[in-house]
């Protein structure tokens, strides 16, 4: 299966040609129009899409023999800004968690990767529903950028994602710390001397242990057309079973 994350920072109905040909089952778009969202659709895509406006939100689009289950209890509107969660059925069924951590007002703390921090406390039945769970997007958030934060930080993000066997396929791939990663997926401004790691798939544990590939697209290619690079991740899907969460059971709240 390939995942891919790529924030196409707007007009994506004249770049997403250039995410077909990454070939992704599934693919998390942040920054992507409702209009664009909808082109897919006609394409053959199944695809949700979230926003407050409609030039400007958070897609998820899967292709055959994956689709997304919208249904009532999971196209609403997000707690969290943008913090989606959609079921994936097909050969396995997941919940896929989209992100798109943005600022929600003037308390940094709740800004950002703070959306994503209360997002996994609040929603303990996403790691509870018996199918496997990824966490995926533009987490907009770095180990670096813990400075300041008192407890809504990356790092504390990281902890409780492993806490319920999440691990980030980047850094598991390429043996590297949050923090200390060697493959940029943001240019601030677009300027190569302004690097980060922003976004991020993670995948359970036993997915982890199947990667097979994972790749970050590079500045020279793709400065053209975001400032974020795609995230590729390519992995064999285990059995049902083997994915699913091994910590006790929570009660949803």
């Amino acid at each position: 299966m390939r995942i891919v994350v790529w924030n196409c920072r707007m007009a994506f109905a004249r770049k997403r040609e250039l995410l077909f040909a990454l070939k992704p089952d599934v693919a998390v778009i942040p920054e992507c129009s409702r209009d664009a969202a909808r082109a897919c659709a006609g394409e053959g895509y199944s695809v949700c899409w979230w926003g407050d406006t409609k030039h400007k939100g958070l897609a998820v689009i899967a292709a055959v023999p994956w689709a997304l289950d919208s249904g009532r209890s999971w196209a609403r509107h997000p707690a969290q800004k943008w913090i989606a969660p959609v079921k994936v059925n097909g050969p396995t069924n997941f919940l896929l968690v989209a992100v798109w951590a943005c600022p929600v007002g003037t308390v940094r703390e709740l800004n950002y990767v703070g959306q994503l921090f209360q997002a996994v406390k609040r929603h303990k039945r996403w790691f509870s529903e018996g199918v496997p769970t990824v966490i995926c997007g533009d987490f907009n958030s770095n180990a670096i950028l813990d400075r300041g934060r008192k407890i809504m930080r990356h790092t504390a993000v990281v902890g409780m994602l492993a806490e319920r066997n999440l691990l980030s396929a980047y850094h598991a791939f390429f043996s590297e710390e949050h923090g200390k990663e060697t493959r940029p997926t943001h240019y601030l401004w677009h300027r190569e001397s302004k690097p980060f790691h922003l976004d991020y798939i993670f995948l359970p544990r036993p997915w982890i242990q199947s990667l097979s590939e994972v790749s970050v697209g590079s500045y020279a290619q793709w400065r053209s057309w975001s400032d974020h690079m795609p995230v590729v991740v390519d992995f064999s899907l285990p059995s049902m079973d083997d994915a699913r969460p091994s910590q006790v059971q929570q009660t949803a709240v």
